[in-house]
């Protein structure tokens, strides 16, 4: 009945997959989990996890990427649903597998359904803290909030999908790097029109990346928008649902590039050394409005 596909990228997941594996076998249904290793440099022993039933592993000699492998564990699963789920995540509850269950059971054409995600209440070392305080701010919302802009609200860190959905569309693999790749494909599913239900059945993001790194992935993440901005893969929805672009968008049709310019040209540097001396959501915003301005050329 179930797939779990877990992309794996340099991390442990026995915990993870324990958990599941126990949860499944209680819910008494089908299940396997196929974890795909997407040629980690960094040693781990996640292999030995198919001596678990319904287990299967397999490693890639050169990395993909996030959306070529997601799409390949697609083509693996042998069940009409698919739970995606990071390798980074911790499972929260002891009815995870049991919401989704009953939540398969409501609706019976195809659909998929976003669980959510949370953050330990316990700050980390300063240096993990950018991504825990985005992630509390920015991701960690409940169901009804979501529910009002499903399609935004997508990602498939925590998904069930229909199986038969990948018959409509797929992640695009044009996605080589990290950022956006779910903004992306919650747009696809929506020009799609398949609806995407939120529910409150999250699962802990425990991989954080130090401050730095994190800065790393938003411009990467920006750099993503610029190409499929210049690709011309975005609609106006999509514009008017990401806030980066409806601010950027903005800014050009009141005709204030002259003063953003030189704003960035002079603070940009200091914006990036304040955020990692002392994060912050508020100079994140502004650090990636200024990003993508001064890539576009404003």
């Amino acid at each position: 009945m179930i797939s779990v596909l877990i992309p794996i990228y340099n991390f442990n997941v026995a915990k993870l997959v324990k958990d599941l594996h126990a949860q499944l076998s209680y819910a008494n249904v089908e299940f396997e989990i196929i974890l795909g290793d997407d040629a980690s440099t960094e040693p781990h022993a996640n292999e030995k996890l198919v001596s678990l039933n319904g287990v299967t592993y397999f490693s890639l000699p050169e990395n993909i990427g996030r959306a070529k492998m997601r799409n390949l564990l697609v083509e693996k699963a042998n069940y009409p649903f698919l739970l995606f789920m990071d390798c980074d995540a911790a499972v929260l509850s002891s009815y995870y597998i049991n919401n989704y269950v009953l939540e398969i059971s409501r609706n019976s054409k195809p659909i998929c359904i976003i669980g959510g995600v949370a953050y330990r209440t316990q700050k980390p070392n300063p240096k993990y803290y950018l991504r825990w305080y985005y992630g509390k701010k920015r991701e960690a919302t409940d169901a009804a909030s979501r529910n009002d802009k499903p399609y935004k609200s997508f990602t498939s860190f925590n998904a069930i999908f229909s199986k038969s959905i990948f018959e409509l569309v797929k992640f695009d693999e044009s996605f080589s790097t990290y950022g956006n790749e779910d903004t992306f494909f919650g747009n696809q599913l929506k020009n799609a029109k398949i609806p995407v239900i939120h529910i409150n059945n999250p699962l802990y993001h425990d991989g954080l990346d130090t401050n730095e790194d994190y800065l790393k992935k938003v411009e990467t993440s920006i750099d993503n928008l610029i190409a499929l901005l210049r690709a011309n893969k975005i609609d106006a929805d999509f514009v008017s649902e990401n806030r980066l672009l409806a601010t950027y968008f903005k800014i050009k049709k009141l005709k204030l590039i002259p003063f953003f310019r030189l704003f960035y040209k002079l603070f940009l540097s200091n914006i990036k050394q304040k955020i990692l001396r002392n994060p912050s959501v508020f100079w994140l915003d502004l650090y990636k409005l200024g990003y993508l301005g001064q890539k576009m050329l404003f």
